[in-house]
């Protein structure tokens, strides 16, 4: 794949299914935004499930902050963080559906080793987020917020690239609405590819606590793919 990612464009990034990197925005580069936009899944290409408006927004950074592939989703537990990457690019589409979400992140590193470095880390580490967080914490006037949250991991056949299986993280979330506090109701899944120097998270998420359906997660795989191939073509 030819470098390009030399700059920044400055915008939110988000990476895997429950982590959260802040950006800075630093100088503009013509050239690495020009890669990035014309090698991601197109909205025309993506599968009828996820059919998006015909525009979509591409960022490409240079970002400071801790990415996460997961988290736990109570104090103190375990984090897989993704091994600091050297450019990121990353896409947003706008799915017609009001209950579905898609974004693809691409985090270069330096070499190919560097990449299946940290893939291979996380890919061991990712195991660590898995389990039912069911609790409640306690909130003012003697309110109790409950929660639930399902971390599961695993590997994802249906995306290997040259003999490596991606590997997949979903966090489900049923957090009920309790006085003030609005509900947080959503399932969230992101497939984790690594291709030649890149490591490619393709993430859908939902409006509700339901699962992402049998076909909705077939569907993701096959942008997965899609991705891989626009990226390196």
């Amino acid at each position: 794949m030819k470098k390009v990612f030399t700059g920044v464009v400055g915008g939110a990034l988000i990476l895997g299914s429950l982590g959260l990197a802040s950006p800075a925005a630093q100088a503009y580069d013509r050239e690495a935004f020009a890669y990035a936009s014309s090698h991601f899944v197109s909205p025309q290409q993506l599968p009828k499930i996820f059919a998006s408006k015909s525009s979509f927004s591409v960022q490409v950074g240079d970002f400071g902050g801790k990415a996460f592939i997961c988290s736990s989703p109570v104090p103190d537990g375990p984090n897989v963080e993704l091994t600091k990457p050297v450019l990121n690019a990353y896409g947003s589409y706008e799915v017609r559906s009001e209950n579905l979400g898609l974004w693809i992140n691409v985090s270069q590193y330096r070499s190919n080793v560097a990449a299946e470095n940290a893939f291979t880390k996380i890919s061991k580490d990712i195991k660590k987020c898995d389990g039912d967080y069911s609790g409640s914490w306690p909130g003012d006037n003697d309110v109790v917020y409950p929660y639930q949250t399902i971390v599961t991991s695993g590997k994802i056949p249906a995306v290997t690239v040259t003999g490596v299986a991606s590997i997949f993280t979903n966090q489900n979330s049923n957090n009920a609405a309790v006085g003030d506090q609005p509900a947080y109701l959503s399932d969230n899944f992101t497939i984790i590819t690594l291709v030649n120097d890149s490591i490619i998270m393709t993430q859908a998420t939902t409006g509700s606590a339901a699962n992402l359906t049998a076909p909705q997660k077939k569907a993701l795989e096959q942008v997965a793919n899609q991705m891989v191939t626009a990226w390196v073509s």
